[in-house]
């Protein structure tokens, strides 16, 4: 390793240590926001990171071997006293060392992923290995893999909305789409159908990311709602009533002037016909409330609200301007 590396190796490892100690209490959404852009902003301080939480993990458990390690270090150094802060950058790095060393030797088995699926028409509440609770809309798919220092989480399609058990040390990541969603212990809604995505957070903080540029991240909080077209590069946040977007675990789908489309496809995962928009049926927008039912009732309650007609075919309904429809 040359003297530039090296330099940068020990200057990441000190880091690191400092933001293990910031991130281990009770951190403020720029604590956050801050971490996510030290963390991205050079190469080796991720793996710095991971070498200083794990060396914070093995002080808990052994803090009593620990605390001898550096008492001889410290003997064995010159007559003057030396700062408590530099004692524990040599332990640091002579126990970070060492952890690399074990890690080389024994790789951590990455951990496995479980997916869970709900079909049309059902709903599921899922409790992962962490105790986050997630509950799963109709039409969903969603993989977890829980690690012992990561969660790492995919939703494929559909639906999901999660209450997060706080872990500072286990980061919490949601892989949507091209966004990365980074929880701090919250509750979040999240819904990706027809390459679009909406997340409206209820309590708490969420980091939404770019995957092919995590640097670049913006937060929504309490009482947020973003709507983003995957492949396009810019994000809408508004303001929302989040108890609106967590309705469908109570059975209610409640919508303010959003368009027919967007509510066919919500209809599309509640039964086994495909539901469509047809001619000028396309520009309608609705705003009111669908209670959760078998796909046909549900189809009749939109009809009977809006300027509708439902129209059968082979292969599903086709929703046509009750105008359009009558001539």
């Amino acid at each position: 390793m040359t003297q530039g590396k090296t330099m940068a190796y020990e200057a990441h490892s000190r880091e690191a240590a400092q933001w293990v100690a910031r991130l281990g209490g009770e951190p403020a959404e720029a604590d956050w926001l801050a971490f996510e852009q030290w963390l991205n902003a050079a190469d080796g301080r991720r793996s710095a990171y991971d070498r200083a939480l794990a060396l914070s993990l093995s002080v808990e458990r052994n803090g009593a071997a620990l605390s001898d390690l550096l008492d001889r270090r410290s003997a064995r150094s010159a007559p003057r006293a030396r700062p408590a802060t530099a004692v524990w950058g040599a332990g640091l790095m002579t126990v970070a060392a060492a952890a690399v060393t074990f890690a080389a030797l024994h790789p951590r088995p990455e951990p496995k992923a479980v997916t869970y699926v709900t079909a049309k028409g059902e709903r599921r509440d899922v409790v992962l290995s962490d105790g986050t609770r997630v509950a799963l809309n109709a039409g969903s798919t969603l993989s977890a893999a829980i690690g012992p220092d990561r969660r790492d989480l995919t939703l494929v399609s559909g639906e999901a909305a999660f209450q997060v058990t706080h872990d500072p040390a286990r980061p919490f990541t949601v892989h949507v789409g091209d966004r990365m969603l980074r929880d701090v212990g919250t509750e979040f809604d999240v819904l990706r159908q027809n390459g679009k995505l909406t997340v409206t957070v209820r309590e708490g903080m969420v980091a939404v990311l770019r995957t092919a540029d995590p640097s670049r991240s913006l937060s929504l909080g309490p009482g947020s709602r973003l709507e983003h077209a995957e492949g396009s590069p810019g994000t809408l946040v508004l303001a929302a009533n989040a108890d609106e977007a967590f309705a469908w675990r109570a059975g209610r789908l409640i919508y303010r002037g959003r368009s027919l489309s967007d509510v066919a496809a919500d209809l599309n995962r509640y039964g086994e016909a495909k539901v469509r928009v047809a001619g000028p049926a396309a520009d309608l927008r609705f705003t009111g409330v669908l209670a959760i039912d078998n796909q046909q009732a549900m189809v009749q309650r939109l009809t009977s609200l809006m300027p509708v007609a439902a129209s059968p075919r082979k292969d599903g309904v086709i929703l046509l301007s009750a105008l359009n429809s009558a001539r």
